[in-house]
């Protein structure tokens, strides 16, 4: 099996252009941009939205394999994250991820069919902009999103917060993420780039606003319409499965999919089933985008 080492080797091979974007509140937005050697007919494109905490260089191995499928990938680092501006976990609203997504599409204006690809944090991010956003997107793959979470906060950090989001709601506290939490496979994770671009921090403002995205997404799980593929580790410690199956049931979308892992735990695509996860994603992303094709050649 190739290491991330080799794949982000081959990654940096490729035709990939790292970009700056400036939001209106003056934040720098890190973005890059990969083109497959050969676009097919249907062309297509695939944005990477990752998790809290970590970056977009944590998935050469994602963006290689949609890369070798046709596909035109979008990586980006959110506000407060990676290479991007802003205080480490910290936004002043949850909706700026939502803006900030809409200002790169409109910037980058890429090859369409446009699909979303969301983990954990990233994951509701998708949701959400599927659900309130969706004229621009054909449809979107969310890993483990944080719908819920898989275990209760402590009580006092619980109460710190309540009072932080009031007096000071830019305070941080420590979220006690670990590698043992995300994937079965420490070694695989060691080797991916950039490691000291990841923070384990969260501001009372945004965990309190992110929850409230939560709400609204269960709530408006009957609005999504786009197709969409809920994959999630039924061993996962951080964010709930039961909650992405409760959301799959409620979702109308026709084109609909749930794929349950027995045994992964929170970061799919990097744990010890990564090679059929990867493959599962493309495979569907791949038929989603021949029938995107197809509902577009026929409205000519």
């Amino acid at each position: 099996m190739q290491t991330a080492r080799g794949l982000r080797r081959s990654f940096l091979e490729m035709p990939s252009h790292p970009q700056e974007l400036v939001t209106p509140d003056r934040l720098r937005l890190y973005l890059e941009e990969s083109t497959p050697d050969a676009p097919p007919p249907d062309g297509g494109t695939v944005v990477i939205t990752h998790g809290l905490g970590e970056h977009s260089g944590r998935y050469p191995h994602v963006v290689a394999a949609l890369r070798e499928a046709g596909f035109t990938v979008i990586t980006h680092d959110l506000r407060g994250h990676g290479r991007s501006g802003g205080r480490r976990g910290d936004a002043p609203r949850f909706a700026a991820f939502l803006d900030d997504l809409d200002l790169i599409l409109r910037q980058l204006r890429p090859p369409a069919p446009v699909f979303l690809y969301g983990h954990s944090l990233g994951g509701l991010i998708a949701l959400r902009y599927l659900q309130t956003r969706p004229a621009a997107i054909a449809g979107a793959v969310v890993a483990s999103p944080w719908i819920r979470l898989a275990f209760t906060p402590p009580w006092w950090k619980l109460a710190l917060g309540q009072v932080a989001r009031i007096v000071f709601p830019r305070l941080r506290q420590f979220t006690g993420m670990n590698e043992g939490r995300l994937s079965r496979d420490p070694a695989f994770l060691a080797t991916l780039p950039d490691l000291h671009l990841s923070h384990h921090h969260l501001s009372a403002r945004l965990f309190f606003d992110i929850l409230k995205a939560c709400r609204a997404a269960q709530h408006d799980a009957p609005l999504t319409l786009r197709p969409l593929f809920l994959l999630h580790g039924q061993a996962d410690p951080v964010t709930s499965w039961h909650a992405t199956r409760e959301l799959y049931e409620a979702c109308r979308s026709e084109a609909k999919l749930l794929r349950l892992y027995p045994e992964a735990l929170h970061e799919t695509h990097n744990d010890l089933d990564r090679v059929a996860v990867v493959a599962e994603i493309v495979a569907w992303l791949v038929r989603q985008r021949a029938a995107a094709t197809t509902d577009r050649g026929g409205s000519c």
